[in-house]
């Protein structure tokens, strides 16, 4: 069985330059990996939670997939706790809303096989919004139905383990990794794939695989975030390969998807001023 991650899209209804690279993305996927199943890990949308017109066009840029898929929110898609927030944008049920009216549920279950994928929403954790007490609901009810046995697969925007200690900004879930690593001792984690940093990087955390997907749209800086690991700097998605109980992945380079970072595009760019001058 075969996964692929996409994750950071940033697309919006201005910004060409990555909704074509999602272009070749959906192309590659349908045409030539033909996966199983394709999940988003977030920040779909270019910087603006607000912005309805953004929402359509990466939903109808997604849309052409012809493999099954799911999506997830990130910061850039509903905001984020307030501590730290960017640019103020702190996650609200009505941005929450906004995003499932067009996406569908920010945590869902999904059985594939013999296997079990989970998605959850990042953005919600420490939040205290009514939204996370749901969700805190929901994954003790799901993850007591799933037993000990069948593996594990999850997915969420933001990484679950500490990135950065003390960090300025949003980078992980903070104090609420600790207490889902509680949750989720109960089944059988065989993966933990996210996106959020814009480089890829695997490490094994005891029993699972931690998965830190690309960007398809922009890297980000080198050392911007200060991230004590090597990681690998470029655009791409990752497949995951599921053999019995055993998970592998490999990074992909999309053919026509070159590397670039934010500030090389300029209607990215734009988007972010447009944002800033609202602040």
């Amino acid at each position: 069985m075969k996964i692929v991650q996409i994750s950071d899209t940033h697309l919006g209804a201005s910004v060409e330059s990555t909704s074509e690279a999602a272009r070749k993305v959906i192309d590659y996927i349908d045409n030539v990996l033909r996966p199983d199943f394709v999940v988003h890990t977030g920040d779909v949308v270019v910087i603006d939670p607000d912005n309805a017109e953004d929402r359509e066009h990466a939903h109808g840029l997604l849309s052409e997939l012809r493999t099954p898929y799911r999506v997830l929110p990130g910061n850039h898609d509903i905001g984020e706790p307030a501590e730290h927030a960017w640019q103020g944008q702190v996650v609200t049920s009505e941005r929450v809303g906004a995003f499932t009216e067009v996406f569908g549920p920010a945590q869902w279950r999904v059985d594939l096989g013999d296997v079990t994928l989970l998605g959850l929403n990042s953005e919600v954790f420490g939040s205290g919004i009514d939204d996370e007490a749901r969700q805190w609901e929901w994954i003790e009810e799901t993850v007591s139905g799933i037993g000990s046995e069948r593996p594990v697969l999850l997915f969420q925007h933001k990484p679950l383990w500490t990135v950065v200690e003390n960090s300025d900004h949003n980078l992980d879930i903070r104090e609420s990794g600790a207490l889902l690593l509680e949750h989720l001792e109960r089944v059988n984690l065989k993966s933990v794939g996210t996106g959020h940093l814009h480089c890829f990087r695997t490490k094994q955390r005891g029993g699972a695989l931690e998965v830190w997907a690309p960007s398809t749209a922009f890297m980000a800086g080198a050392g911007d975030l200060g991230l004590g690991d090597p990681v690998t700097q470029q655009l791409g998605i990752v497949e995951y390969t599921i053999d019995g109980g055993n998970v592998t992945v490999e990074l992909l380079r999309v053919p026509g998807v070159h590397d670039a970072l934010m500030t090389e595009l300029d209607d990215v760019k734009a988007s972010v001023d447009t944002v800033l001058a609202k602040a």
